[in-house]
């Protein structure tokens, strides 16, 4: 990788030591010992390899998305301290809140700016960004600097982020299925006397949304904005229907057709327009926010704790995370049934950027995130004993009269970083999440196209345009903002004249080929 001599030695050494047993400290089982403190041991007199000092030191850029928070200064200490005596690295943390990280990841990509690491998702133009060559191939660097990650990483997670037979991201150790549904606001589920369980359709939501409208003045019933809608979790066909990665709003869908698979137009099907009118609906009725089509903070509204529900993706214990993350106590109702997606399955990774001048220590540090118990917590939560407090050995809390949204350091973002089954437990998580998150991946539906990511090159221009229409249309179209009957037309009017047809024809090409092999 155009390294100089000195340094393909030291990582040489390095990978020696790994294959001869003499693992860094804190890389070598799954679960660190059970030991998530920086121990004592943290020093070269405790045993760290005598090799890791000799290594040139490095410092790792990572970037991942989130609530900015005021301690990422102490976190990337705390981090590069015990980094050192691992691989000799210091780490440069940064999170861009959510509102600017498309544009600003965008511009970093295309101004070829030098980084390491970051955070990538199926939304997040991966499959495209892999494609062009923006990160790095990581299967050689997964076999030689991160084996013991390699092994414990369920299979599924690897074959659903497969491109073009490469892996391009490595997926962080959790669950690779997700249900579709709706989080509410706890308390005022309670005080109307509203039954979770009695929930099974976005419609049966209809009364609750107006007792809310009608009992409580300044809150939300059904808090939305642009990306976080019920079209946007495609609610509206539910798992009876597929959507193709690296085709990003494009609305390609493929749905089972006996043993063929047959590439429609979600634009133009009946179940879209539908929801659409529902949603449409519920605007006019009041209970959607006014400003959904341009809130671009939904994280700060949603702790402002104003409203009383909102889609999202789910899984077990999503809304004790989402709690936990934003002090407003919620509980979720899951409207469809788990299945294993390729979306799913590369829904939360890391990547190398093509650009990273230490591609080979960053995969090091990525193999600590998934085997070194420390580490990942600190990234998730923070500092014992600032950021949270330990109640027992593997469950803590926030310190006492600490509010979550004012601790430091707590961005709620667990599942972006490494092995989630070596995260700690707040204490009014359930104690079986973990045993739970196994059974949800054991007993989920696999997709019948996991592992199909779509090749946009053919028509990139194609799509181009396809993404800026939908930036045009979408956010006052799938708000409820504007009339559908009004709307939709033109859109799909200017879809086809870019080329929809030309799209579809590819997209049923490449599933043919791709079913075909399998």
């Amino acid at each position: 990788m155009n390294m100089k001599g000195s340094k393909k030695i030291w990582v040489t050494c390095l990978a020696l030591l790994f294959s001869a047993g003499t693992v860094l400290s804190g890389c070598g089982e799954n679960n660190n010992s059970g030991n998530a403190t920086p121990p004592a041991s943290v020093s070269k007199s405790d045993g760290a390899s005598p090799a890791t000092p000799e290594l040139p030191e490095v410092t790792l850029r990572v970037f991942v998305p989130g609530a900015p928070q005021k301690d990422i200064g102490l976190i990337n200490e705390e981090a590069s301290k015990y980094l050192k005596e691992k691989i000799n690295a210091k780490l440069e943390l940064t999170i861009i809140d959510w509102g600017s990280w498309p544009d600003k990841m965008n511009l970093k990509f295309a101004s070829n700016e030098t980084f390491d690491i970051s955070w990538t998702a199926n939304w997040d133009n991966y499959v495209t960004r892999a494609q062009k060559g923006l990160y790095l191939p990581l299967n050689d660097l997964i076999d030689q600097y991160a084996p013991e990650t390699k092994a414990i990483l369920n299979p599924g997670l690897l074959k659903g982020g497969l491109i073009n037979g490469k892996n391009y991201g490595l997926p962080v150790n959790k669950e690779i299925a997700s249900t579709r549904g709706v989080l509410l606001n706890k308390a005022l589920a309670e005080k109307y006397g509203i039954d979770p369980g009695k929930i099974k359709t976005l419609e049966d939501l209809e009364p609750y949304l107006k007792t809310i409208k009608d009992n409580e003045p300044g809150v939300t019933p059904f808090l939305m904005n642009k990306d976080v809608n019920p079209i946007g979790n495609t609610l509206a066909f539910g798992n009876e229907v597929e959507f193709p990665l690296g085709l990003t709003d494009g609305g390609a869908a493929i749905e089972a057709a006996g043993d063929n698979m047959k590439v429609f137009n979600m634009f133009e099907d009946p179940r879209y327009k539908a929801e659409l009118d529902l949603t449409r609906k519920w605007y006019e009725a009041g209970y959607i926010n006014k400003d959904a089509a341009t809130l671009q903070d939904f994280d700060g509204a949603l702790k402002a704790g104003q409203w009383f529900a909102f889609t999202d993706m789910l899984k077990p214990g999503k809304d004790v995370e989402k709690t936990n993350s934003h002090g407003v106590p919620m509980v979720q109702v899951e409207l469809t049934e788990p299945v294993i997606s390729t979306g799913d399955t590369i829904g939360s990774v890391m990547t190398i950027s093509a650009t990273s001048p230490n591609p080979e220590r960053a995969m090091m540090f990525l193999n600590l995130l998934y085997t070194d118990k420390y580490l990942v917590n600190l990234l998730a939560f923070g500092i014992e004993g600032k950021h949270y407090v330990k109640k027992s050995e593997n469950v803590i809390s926030f310190p006492d009269g600490v509010d979550p949204s004012a601790t430091g350091y707590n961005p709620g973002t667990a599942w972006m970083y490494g092995n989630m089954f070596n995260d700690y437990l707040f204490n009014n998580e359930d104690p079986e999440k973990w045993a739970k998150f196994k059974k949800f991946n054991s007993i989920a539906k696999e997709s019948r196209i996991l592992g199909f990511n779509f090749d946009v090159e053919p028509i990139k221009n194609e799509v181009t345009a396809f993404q800026n229409a939908y930036k045009e249309f979408s956010p006052a179209l799938h708000t409820g903002a504007v009339d559908p009957n009004e709307v939709l037309p033109k859109f799909i009017e200017k879809m086809k004249a870019i080329g929809m047809d030309k799209v579809y024809a590819e997209v049923q090409r490449q599933i043919d080929a791709w079913q075909a092999a399998q």
